[in-house]
């Protein structure tokens, strides 16, 4: 809530910090307008590789992936398919 108002009355840029752990709840506070950059921390604790895992789970396929981890990605790529087409949340 900080960061919403200090960025819509002041009209600074500003960081959300704090219980963020979603890949859905990242694009809602940089869509709404709520925020210009979200920092997450915890996330990235539990696994190094929350934003390549974050970008499968939103559909996006243009992130870079380290070479060693390409077949990784394939493998999350054709799992995410079979659980689309199931109508399972990924």
């Amino acid at each position: 809530p900080f960061s919403d108002r200090i960025r819509n009355e002041v009209g600074m840029a500003t960081m959300a910090v704090g219980n963020i752990y979603e890949p859905d709840h990242v694009n809602s506070i940089l869509m709404a307008g709520r925020a210009d950059l979200v920092a997450l921390a915890r996330p990235h604790l539990t696994d190094p590789y929350w934003t390549l895992h974050a970008a499968v789970t939103l559909g996006d396929r243009g992130v870079k992936w380290p070479d060693p981890y390409l077949p990784g990605r394939d493998q999350l790529y054709r799992l995410a398919e079979r659980d689309a087409a199931a109508g399972l949340k990924v």
